[in-house]
């Protein structure tokens, strides 16, 4: 998140950054809430001081996904965003573990893709 967020990180590249925000933003604040953790706290407060919040209408509760655009090397992409949490009454440990995953939401993004991972195949291909 701090990379994503911050103003010399990722956050230029976001063309959705106040949605972002106003995703990942009061998602963090609840965790915060709930747990209790000194490092998220701190983290919250880190990420609320790259920018004012933006006033955004707080996502629906049934979103699972969230859209995320990025202009890169003149491109822009789209991708669905997910994060995956796992939890069991009887098994503390696995309320800790999160998957987050990207997938392409056009055409383009996912052309975009292949046609990168077929860069990098030639590129890592062993020499005849």
């Amino acid at each position: 998140m701090r990379l994503g967020l911050h103003p010399d990180g990722f956050a230029p590249r976001l063309l959705n950054l106040a949605q972002v925000r106003g995703f990942l933003l009061p998602r963090l604040a609840r965790q915060v809430q709930r747990t209790g953790d000194p490092q998220l706290s701190e983290l919250y407060a880190e990420l609320v001081s790259y920018g004012v919040p933006d006033r955004l209408e707080p996502p629906d509760p049934a979103d699972i996904a969230l859209p995320i655009r990025i202009r890169h090397r003149g491109i822009d992409l789209s991708f669905l965003n997910t994060i995956t949490t796992f939890g069991a009454a009887y098994d503390i440990t696995l309320e800790e573990i999160a998957i987050e995953a990207y997938f392409p939401a056009d055409a383009r993004t996912a052309l975009a893709l292949r046609d990168g991972a077929e860069v990098v195949a030639r590129n890592n291909a062993p020499s005849e």
